[in-house]
C-alpha cells in the first residue's frame, strides 16, 4: 500500500499494568504472538472508492440540463414552425446545430467507453504480467522535474501557456530507468540470448512513467523476461496495481473498531494492536466501471435526442430553409453507422 508521508505516528501511552490483570493481559499476549504489529502510518490513507464516480457524475450535470433543454427546443420547434406565429420570426437555434452538438457529445463519450473498453484493459493486462512474469534487477530512476517558463518573469500570459503546456503533456510525470542489459542477461529466467541469438550488452535508458517524483539509485527493477527491454521500476509499479485494485482500503464495519479507541490511544479491555492494520481489504479503488456505466448512459441519451431531432428536422424542413433533412440523415448515418 501507498502510506501518507504527513500522517502523525500515533503515541500510544504506556501505564502500570495491576497485578490483577497480569495473567488476563499475559493471555493477550499469547493470543497476539501470531498478528504483526504494523505501525499506524504504514496504514494506506485512501479516498472512497465512489468519490471519483459521484464528481464525473456531477461534472456532467449541467452539460444534461443544457442538452435537455435542447431536446425542449426540438420539441417545440413544430408548433412555432408556421408564419402566422409571432415567434416565428425570432431568433432560435437550429435543429441541425442542436444535432450537430448532440452527434460530436456521442463521438467523445463513444471514445471514453472505447478506450476504457480496450486500452485500459489492454494496459492493465500488461500491468499485472509484470507481478506475475517479471524478473528484478538493479537499476536507477532519473527524475529532473522542470516547468517551462518557470524563469520567465512579469508576463502572465506566458506563464499561464506554459502551465498549461505541462498540464497538457505531462511531461513531468514521466523520468528514466537505466539499468545494464547484462544483469538481464544473467538471470536464470531470461533466455533472450538463446532464443534471439543475441547477446545482450550494454546500458539501456528509457522514459517511463513514474509515481515517485524524485531521483533514485540502485532501485528494483521489473524486467518481463522475454522483452528484457521492458525495465519498469517496481515502487511505480506497485503504485500502479495499486491505483486499479479491486480490494483495497478499510473494512466496512471500521468505525465500530475506531470507535472503541480512547483519547489516549488505548482501547480499553481490546488489544494494544491498532484493529486497522489487521482490516481486511474491502473497498474497491476500480473506478471503471462506474465511469463506463455513465458513458453508457449519455451514448443511449444522446443516440436517442439525435434521432429524435432527425425526425423533429424532417417535420419543419419545408418550412426553413436553413433545415435539411436529407443532410441531417446522412450525418446521422455516418455518425452512428
Amino acid at each position: 500500500g501507498i502510506t501518507s508521508p504527513a500522517a502523525p505516528r500515533r503515541v500510544v501511552a504506556v501505564t502500570h499494568t495491576p497485578s490483577h490483570h497480569k495473567t488476563s493481559s499475559a493471555n493477550k499476549q499469547q493470543k497476539n504472538t501470531s498478528h504483526k504489529m504494523i505501525p499506524v502510518t504504514e496504514v494506506p490513507l485512501l479516498a472512497l472508492p465512489s468519490g471519483s464516480i459521484l464528481q464525473f457524475l456531477l461534472m456532467t450535470l449541467p452539460l444534461l440540463g443544457v442538452y435537455l433543454y435542447f431536446l425542449y427546443l426540438a420539441y417545440d420547434r413544430p408548433t412555432i414552425a408556421n408564419p402566422d406565429n409571432p415567434q416565428y420570426a425570432e431568433d432560435r437555434i437550429r435543429l441541425m446545430d442542436i444535432l450537430y452538438t448532440y452527434l460530436a457529445t456521442l463521438i467523445l463519450f463513444s471514445s471514453l467507453v472505447v478506450y476504457l473498453l480496450w486500452f485500459v484493459n489492454k494496459r492493465r493486462k500488461l500491468s499485472k504480467r509484470y507481478e506475475k512474469e517479471a524478473i528484478i534487477i538493479l537499476g536507477n530512476v532519473e527524475y529532473n522535474e522542470s516547468h517551462w517558463g518557470s524563469t520567465t518573469n512579469g508576463n502572465f500570459c506566458i506563464k499561464l501557456y506554459h502551465f498549461l503546456v505541462d498540464g497538457c503533456t505531462m511531461r513531468n510525470n514521466y523520468g528514466k530507468v537505466t539499468y545494464d542489459l547484462q544483469r538481464v542477461a544473467n538471470h536464470p529466467a531470461c533466455n533472450y540470448e538463446h532464443r534471439k541469438h543475441k547477446s545482450l550488452n550494454g546500458i539501456i535508458t528509457k522514459k517511463v512513467r513514474v509515481y515517485y517524483r524524485y531521483p533514485r539509485e540502485q532501485v528494483s527493477i521489473l524486467v518481463l523476461p522475454e522483452y528484457p527491454y521492458s525495465g519498469q521500476p517496481k515502487i511505480d509499479m506497485e503504485a500502479d496495481w495499486a491505483s486499479f485494485s479491486s480490494h483495497v482500503g478499510l473494512h466496512s464495519d471500521s468505525s465500530s473498531h475506531c470507535s472503541s479507541l480512547n483519547i489516549n490511544g488505548n482501547d480499553g479491555d481490546d488489544d494494544d494492536d491498532d484493529h486497522r492494520a489487521n482490516m481486511p481489504q474491502t473497498l474497491s479503488r476500480d473506478r471503471s466501471l462506474g465511469v463506463l456505466l455513465v458513458g453508457a448512459f449519455w451514448i443511449a441519451f444522446l443516440f436517442l435526442a439525435s434521432l429524435y431531432v432527425v425526425f423533429q428536422i424532417v417535420a419543419v424542413d419545408d418550412v426553413y430553409e436553413d433545415e435539411n433533412a436529407k443532410i441531417a440523415w446522412i450525418v446521422f448515418g455516418c455518425v452512428v453507422g
